[in-house]
């Protein structure tokens, strides 16, 4: 089944790649933009639309995980609904880095998720934990937290 809100999400990832703040090594190299997840929606949108596109002097790079094992530095990863069930050992396996780990579940922000995608009505939405971004060393701009649907302060 296709996910015909991974065009807005796709484009929500992009967004947030702009409204936050890395740490200084991540400033450098490549923009990674990773997916894990066994549906292709999100990941092909990113790729059609937004790769090769650039944060600052960084090139953005799409990537397309099977598993945590194969995930090392990426700004942001997606974790799409069907690998939810990952999130606490994905947290633990990136708790050093500085990635924005956004997913698609109700309660992952209390799971470690920086970001969640919601559904306010029919539309797409989201919510932030300003404190998991503060873990990851992430600098939220007040664009995206006055954007959000709920913020966790």
């Amino acid at each position: 089944m296709k996910d015909t809100r991974s065009v807005t999400k796709a484009l929500f990832l992009y967004t947030f790649a702009t409204l936050i703040d890395w740490p200084e090594d991540y400033r450098k190299g490549n923009f990674v933009i990773g997916v894990l997840s066994a549906s292709n929606d999100v990941y092909n949108e990113l790729n059609t639309k937004y790769k090769g596109k650039s944060i600052g002097s960084q090139e953005i790079v799409v990537q397309k995980f099977a598993s945590k094992s194969e995930i090392d530095k990426v700004h942001i990863l997606y974790l799409g609904q069907d690998k939810s069930d990952e999130i606490t050992s994905l947290t633990t396996h990136l708790k050093t880095k500085s990635t924005l780990i956004v997913t698609d579940k109700d309660g992952h922000l209390s799971k470690g998720a920086v970001i969640n995608f919601v559904l306010d009505g029919s539309k797409q939405s989201y919510e932030i934990s300003k404190p998991n971004a503060k873990k990851y060393n992430l600098v939220i701009a007040t664009k995206l937290t006055s954007l959000a649907y709920k913020v966790i302060e």
